[in-house]
């Protein structure tokens, strides 16, 4: 969330030297020497670190295999807030939830949790 609202201040910023300056005709260096060029260049590398600090958080998880319809169902829970909130790529927990859901049976019934396949 805090990268969104980032991302809409940068956009506010953008707007405003597209306004004043000839922002698009104009070089990083250039870019950095408008009024609000420091608060671009900071703005801009909080957004890395911040998706940097997100990767390397997804990174061990999107490794992990689900062991069980508690761990598939995590994965699913993590890909619906990276595309929800984050926009990112949810696809390896998707896939790896889909996986063991379409090979997983309920112990009790014997019936499978989900279809063969994905649907496309």
């Amino acid at each position: 969330m805090e990268i969104t609202r980032l991302c809409n201040r940068w956009s506010e910023l953008e707007v405003q030297a597209a306004k004043q300056f000839d922002y698009f005709n104009l070089t990083d260096s250039e870019i950095s020497a408008l009024p609000m060029g420091p608060e671009m260049d900071a703005v801009d590398a909080e957004c890395r670190r911040l998706g940097d600090t997100c990767k390397e958080a997804l990174e061990p998880l999107g490794r992990l295999t689900p062991r069980t319809i508690e761990d598939a169902t995590a994965m699913l829970a993590i890909a619906y807030r990276l595309l929800r909130l984050q926009e990112d790529m949810p696809w390896p927990f998707v896939n790896k939830a889909w996986t063991f859901l379409s090979k997983a049976h309920c112990p009790g019934c014997g019936a499978a949790y989900a279809a063969k396949a994905l649907p496309v």
